[in-house]
């Protein structure tokens, strides 16, 4: 594992509280053996709180963005590009561009398995870095973090379409159809970097399948292809 001096040099920022970076990059399976000791004195606490934060910071600082940059958009429109940026998915990706899986502590076993490269746990703790820049550096310091590794995602950005679960469920719902059903149907890889396989049924259509890091990202997939095969969406 790096050390946090090194994470400074990388996102750009010396911390004059040290214990908030620390907390934002420990898991709370490191308070369940003996390396818990080794950061208990500093950190305190795991991310959990912090990630609670730093996804209202990153919602704050986008929904600022996305009102100057497209005055002429509605509030439809700026909730489809909003829901984008700031979902689980998002994080991860800047997460993964950080390479924060290097400095993510956790417990011994956890450290063995992997589970430093989850998805879902790099998610959270690029959300609980924002928090820690934030409360260290303020606005100005935590603004500028996330404007500069949204970049790409802010650029790519498009409203033209819902995310896909609640596209189904509401095309679903104007043909008076049951809501669509999502079942898990294999799950495969390592238990740091799992696979699981999603199938989406709707009553009178065939399912539809897809497989992806997260539930939530095979889900997502697996509704895409059903409105894409249904022609509800055209493949762009």
């Amino acid at each position: 594992m790096k050390t946090l001096d090194e994470l400074e040099k990388i996102i750009g920022f010396e911390f004059a509280d040290k214990a908030l970076l620390t907390q934002a990059v420990t898991h709370s399976s490191s308070y369940f053996d003996g390396r818990a000791k080794k950061t208990r004195d500093i950190a305190q606490k795991h991310y959990e709180r912090l990630e609670f934060l730093g996804d209202r910071v990153l919602g704050l600082v986008i929904s600022e963005y996305l009102l100057s940059t497209f005055p002429e958009e509605d509030e439809g429109d700026l909730n489809l590009r909003f829901a984008q940026l700031v979902r689980k998915e998002s994080c991860t990706l800047v997460a993964e561009s950080l390479k924060l899986d290097d400095f993510v502590i956790l417990g011994t076993n956890e450290t063995k398995s992997g589970l430093n490269k989850n998805p879902t746990i790099l998610g959270d703790v690029c959300e609980a870095l924002i928090a820690a820049l934030f409360l260290d550096g303020g606005m100005e310091i935590a603004k500028p973090f996330i404007l500069k590794h949204w970049d790409e995602q802010l650029k790519s950005n498009q409203p033209h379409k819902q995310d896909a679960k609640t596209a189904l469920q509401e095309w679903a719902q104007k043909l008076k159809l049951p809501l669509p059903l999502y079942i898990v149907s294999q799950t495969t890889g390592p238990a740091h970097a799992p696979q699981f396989t999603i199938e989406v049924s709707l009553t009178n259509y065939e399912k539809s399948v897809a497989s992806g890091q997260s539930k939530r990202i095979a889900e997502q997939k697996a509704a895409t292809e059903f409105l894409i095969r249904e022609k509800i969406w055209l493949d762009q």
